[in-house]
């Protein structure tokens, strides 16, 4: 295990900080964003890293501010920047035209985060003011990211609120379990959902959901990212980014399962939420300096397991609400096989 400085940005120091299995397996994460930066495992090339990261911390505030970051308070979009609490509208600042997107400008992804690592478990923790964010309520946060020797990386958030809010973490982690530099296409993928939400031309949920049975959303059986893509070339995405509801399932049952089959290298997603967002970099280009990737259209695939943005206006999706004197915990699995 180890800390180190990163990058020195604004006079705060930026720290990295890595374990590793037995396996040889190494996750390292940054300070900034409580972002996880490195996922690194033995191939016959070498120690190939599955994730996407920039080398410096500047290209994540300019370029893409939510790549492998922590997010929070609520991850996702909240429409006009407002939502009901206890009876009462609450606004909060809005980072996406008149839309608040993962937390907003002063979100998890914005801050510089105490940490820690101790065997093979690194810890971040903030303190969120409600005079830092504009959310209501102060919550103390701690995420965890474990690395086991069985090849699993859990990353835990918790928080403790001092008033009534919202909480509703996930990580944006992008994968590209490529030993090349090529796209995502390729990959296969499994989902468990049967149904995705509809979104308005902001992409904000309107509260329908959509089969995706017979539709380019269908990944309830295995088949490639790049299937999916290219009967989506006449929308406006040209890809997806998505809400998919999560089926009823065994919490032994991952939800999601990521395959590069030629190298047959998987990445597993356990969680216990009802909704994964799905992203697959639609518009990255070359101005996205990626350390092992070049920047391009779907370069990378972001899975995010948490509780359906919606939940914040229709309770019926979920609860995201964290009450006064109460702790909230999420957990979300990776299983990596190589």
């Amino acid at each position: 295990m180890t800390k180190e400085i990163f990058e020195t940005v604004n006079h705060e120091t930026i720290y990295k900080l890595s374990v590793t299995n037995k396996n040889n397996v190494m996750i390292s994460c940054l300070s900034y964003g409580a972002n996880w930066y490195e996922l690194l495992v033995p191939t016959e090339h070498g120690p190939q890293n599955l994730i996407l990261n920039f080398s410096k911390v500047a290209d994540y505030q300019r370029i893409n501010p939510y790549l492998n970051m922590s997010i929070g308070r609520t991850a996702g979009r909240i429409g006009h920047g407002k939502f009901n609490l206890n009876g009462k509208e609450i606004s909060v600042p809005q980072n996406e035209g008149d839309n608040t997107l993962h937390g907003g400008p002063h979100g998890f992804h914005n801050t510089n985060w105490e940490s820690a690592v101790d065997g093979q478990v690194i810890t971040f923790t903030k303190n969120i003011t409600a005079d830092y964010d504009q959310y209501p309520g102060n919550l103390a946060v701690k995420i965890t990211y474990t690395l086991t020797d069985d090849n699993q990386v859990l990353i835990d958030y918790y928080a403790a609120a001092d008033a009534d809010g919202i909480f509703n973490p996930t990580n944006h982690a992008y994968f590209n379990l490529n030993t090349t530099d090529q796209n995502v296409k390729n990959l296969t993928l499994q989902l468990r959902s049967s149904h995705h939400l509809a979104l308005d031309k902001e992409k904000i949920p309107t509260g329908e959901t959509i089969a995706n049975a017979h539709t380019p959303f269908d990944f309830q059986t295995t088949k490639t990212i790049g299937a999916a893509i290219d009967n989506m070339q006449d929308t406006d995405e040209k890809g997806l980014d998505d809400v998919y509801l999560i089926d009823e399932h065994p919490e032994n049952e991952p939800i999601a399962i990521l395959k590069n089959p030629d190298e047959n290298i998987a990445v597993e997603i356990y969680a216990e939420r009802n909704g994964i967002v799905m992203f697959t970099a639609n518009k990255f280009g070359a101005d996205q300096p990626f350390i092992d990737k070049t920047g391009q259209p779907y370069v990378g695939v972001a899975l995010e397991s948490q509780t359906v943005p919606n939940a914040v206006f229709d309770p019926s999706f979920g609860d995201i609400s964290i009450h006064q004197d109460e702790t909230k915990h999420y957990q979300t699995k990776y299983q990596i096989k190589f």
